[in-house]
């Protein structure tokens, strides 16, 4: 093995040891920043599924076992989904900021950042459109109707806040 090849493998060994300690210091972070309802950029659909408030809206529903059962096994796969997708974009909210501090910053590189936000940001808005069919799929026309309603009465109480 050369020099230079000796050299370039410390150097991804050293890439690789930093960028995985950076996202051991930055997972925790995330976590401790996070905001209810959304934080910044996010609406917080799903967080706000696992509120009790939440809770009561669906008891009041009178959901069968079955649904309930269907109901909390989808939870625990948008958490898994949107747990990763907020991680990625905090990643790359983090990548954003390193690349718009350097000294000398590549715009090329901040609108591909900006460009990959941007594609999280859309994965996410799918998600919980997905979410909202699937409950929707699995409830009866009268729990769909009640639903509407309350969320018709949502957004009576809060104008200006979008159809969440």
């Amino acid at each position: 093995m050369s020099t230079t090849e000796k050299k370039e493998k410390t150097m991804n060994s050293f890439m690789k040891t930093v960028v995985i300690g950076g996202m051991l210091f930055v997972m925790p972070v995330t976590g401790l920043l996070a905001r209810p309802c959304g934080g910044q950029g996010g609406s917080g659909d799903f967080r706000r599924m696992d509120s009790p408030r939440a809770e009561r809206i669906f008891d009041d529903l009178n959901l069968s076992q079955k649904q309930q059962k269907q109901l909390q096994q989808h939870r625990l796969e948008q958490r898994k989904s949107m747990i990763g997708l907020r991680s990625k974009l905090a990643l790359l909210r983090t990548d954003l900021a390193e690349a718009s501090l350097a000294s000398r910053p590549d715009m090329r590189k901040i609108d591909e950042i900006s460009d990959r936000i941007g594609n999280v940001h859309a994965e996410m808005t799918k998600e919980r459109i997905r979410s909202r069919v699937y409950v929707r799929s699995i409830l009866t026309d009268k729990q769909k109707e009640i639903m509407d309603s309350r969320r018709a009465m949502k957004a009576e109480r809060n104008p200006g806040r979008g159809n969440r």
